[in-house]
């Protein structure tokens, strides 16, 4: 079976988060363009990078004094001083008591875009992360948080617009864990679906051999690692500077992952590039197969698509 490939790498720009209908438009836009001129009868994945989602907790319909703080944690304390009657109010008493406060509003625009943009192009989604409480919706209690942890969460949507699963990051960054984020559960990264078993591993936790050996264990042909890379693409690598960061990536990314594996066939990484706040992020976004890339976006910084054309395996069940 032909299955296309693509990711999705985005540049930061605040004007898309500040209002429901703009993220939705966004969202949309940028499912159409990327599958634009693709064969409408070949299935399709198409994956967001890590924390595509995170500043619709800081930017969607807050003040320009939030928007234009110099740090993300100044950001959040002004969020907090101008929204303090509902702090009060939701019982939280933790540094993550932000992003507690913000998820009623905040995830239903998240997760309700994507669900209308799979449809509208009718492929499997990832919807990149964002950092949130894990919400879920009951009759009686509405929408609600589940615990008091906060994750860098991804959401895996169908086409016809279901949320598969809402997978958490495992293996945390220094910035995350100084972000009070909470590491998410192993075994909850790879689904089912009618394409096969698909493998959700979140930036860091593609780099780590135990959620790989799990993800291809569990049977899954593709990895899908939505990134966010907080550091320049040619600069020094954060743990060696005597070695180039993009050099690392490539080198001891997915395609090294990838290679003899028992099931994991491919790899597709879309990656977060420009400024949120004090942060930069840089990454050429990519598709891989064992020992190679089989595509590469051009630059490290603004806005691509990165598309290829692959053959998977025979599903389970499923004959010639």
């Amino acid at each position: 079976m032909r299955v296309q490939l693509i990711a999705v790498q985005t540049e930061l720009q605040t004007a898309p988060y500040t209002s429901a209908l703009a993220f939705k438009q966004y969202v949309l836009e940028l499912c159409r363009a990327a599958t634009e001129g693709l064969p409408q009868d070949e299935p399709r994945i198409l994956a967001f990078p890590e924390l595509f989602a995170l500043p619709l907790v800081f930017w969607l319909e807050t003040s320009r004094a939030v928007q234009g703080a110099r740090t993300s944690l100044q950001a959040a304390l002004q969020l907090l001083r101008e929204h303090w009657p509902a702090l009060l109010q939701l019982g939280v008493w933790s540094p993550a008591a932000l992003y507690h406060l913000r998820a009623p509003l905040v995830w239903p625009v998240y997760e309700q875009a994507f669900r209308e943009a799979a449809q509208a192009v009718g492929g499997y989604v990832v919807a990149g992360s964002i950092f949130s409480p894990q919400m879920d919706w009951e009759p009686t209690q509405r929408l609600h948080a589940r615990g008091k942890g906060v994750y860098n969460l991804s959401l895996m949507v169908s086409p016809q617009g279901a949320v598969l699963g809402r997978i958490p990051k495992v293996h945390l960054t220094a910035d995350e864990r100084r972000a009070f984020l909470t590491s998410g559960q192993m075994g909850r990264q790879t689904l089912h679906t009618r394409l096969g078993t698909l493998a959700n591993l979140i930036c860091l936790d593609a780099f780590h051999e135990d959620l790989i050996e799990q993800a291809d264990a569990a049977g899954a042909w593709l990895v899908v690692q939505p990134s966010a890379n907080a550091a320049r693409w040619e600069g020094p690598w954060s743990a060696d500077p005597r070695e180039v960061e993009g050099e690392v990536w490539l080198r001891e990314g997915l395609a090294r992952k990838l290679q003899n594996r028992e099931n994991l066939h491919y790899g597709l990484n879309p990656m977060l590039n420009g400024r949120f706040y004090d942060l930069s992020f840089e990454g050429r976004s990519g598709i891989y197969q064992p020992g190679a890339p089989l595509a590469l976006a051009e630059s490290a910084t603004g806005n691509a698509f990165v598309r290829a054309v692959v053959e998977i395996p025979r599903l389970p069940g499923k004959s010639d």
